[in-house]
């Protein structure tokens, strides 16, 4: 079995996935320097917005790719890749810890004034803070249920805060009030304080939360993308930040990143910007790889593997 990595690995996680798989020949390259591996190449490691389509036609026996990361639209944007048999995977649900730590950040620096609270201290200030709130009683929807969103739902609801999610699918949800359909988005979106996207990027969700999602917020509504920037229609939500539609934002991924010196979110009021670092972690790497070891175990028995992405969908 020959697996290359696209990523560095260190000895210990070469050592554990050979303990999984002895008879492995396991590589490590950068992608502008793995040619000569490509041949031989049957499992790919990469991260998921690899562009696949300068070592496709050169990996004649690839028949199974890993993603490093929940999002695999820069592996299926090829039609190549996404019209063949070879499978494909990702590492959903090691991203809920960081991801909803963070959200849990986002949500309690609007609340409590604390990016305001550390300009006063960088020009040496004591003024009170205004507008302060709690999030005890608040509601949140949390838009995309799936292993990340329903962390966030638990951290949300330690808070003591009413939370509502929305999925394709209605089962049961421990640590949600109740659940919706897609369809019931513009219903949704003027009774909540916060709105929280954890949707994949597939051609029913991208520029989901435009003009007219932004009008139907309450105008104190705090709205927040951890998931992929081009499920937002940037111009319309800079548009609805300065017009005042809602009360404030705060986005980790964007439409092009890293995001240009010119692009009008970082002047756009009531937005908190951070650089798609949402998942990031100590221990991302350890997670992400046990979770293709505990798939290399059981492969090709793709029935006893997880996380396999229907490349059509998107997800």
């Amino acid at each position: 079995m020959n697996i290359l990595s696209l990523h560095p690995l260190r000895d210990a996680q070469i050592e554990k996935i050979r303990a999984a798989c002895p008879y492995a020949e396991i590589h490590t390259a950068k992608a502008s320097d793995c040619a000569p591996y490509l041949t031989d190449t049957e499992i790919l490691l990469a991260f998921g917005q690899t562009n696949l389509a300068p070592i496709l036609p050169h990996a004649p026996k690839l028949r199974w790719v890993q993603a490093l990361t929940a999002g695999v639209d820069g592996f299926i944007a090829l039609d190549a890749f996404r019209q063949s048999d070879i499978l494909l995977t990702n590492v959903r649900g090691i991203h809920g810890i960081p991801i909803a730590e963070h959200v849990l950040g986002m949500i309690l620096c609007r609340t409590r004034g604390l990016l305001t609270a550390h300009d006063n201290q960088k020009a040496r200030q004591w003024k009170g803070l205004r507008g302060l709130d709690e999030l005890y009683g608040k509601t949140a929807a949390i838009f995309g249920l799936g292993s990340v969103g329903s962390v966030i739902a638990k951290r949300l609801k330690a808070m003591g805060m009413t939370v509502y999610g929305v999925k394709q699918t209605m089962n049961a949800e421990p640590d949600v009030d109740r659940l919706f359909p897609p369809d019931a988005l513009y219903d949704l979106l003027p009774t909540v304080d916060f709105v929280i996207v954890t949707l994949p990027l597939t051609p029913e969700t991208k520029n989901l939360f435009s003009k007219k999602a932004f009008e139907a917020m309450k105008p104190s509504s705090f709205f927040i993308n951890v998931s992929r920037g081009p499920v937002v229609n940037e111009a319309d939500l800079v548009e609805a930040l300065r017009k005042g539609d809602i009360g404030g934002a705060a986005l980790d991924v964007f439409c092009e990143e890293p995001l240009p010196a010119d692009s009008p979110l970082w002047d756009a009021p009531n937005l908190l910007i951070t650089p798609h670092h949402a998942a990031t972690s100590p221990l991302y790497m350890e997670r992400a790889i046990q979770v293709f070891i505990d798939n290399l175990k059981a492969f090709p028995d793709t029935a006893k593997m997880k996380n396999i992405i229907d490349k059509k969908r998107g997800y």
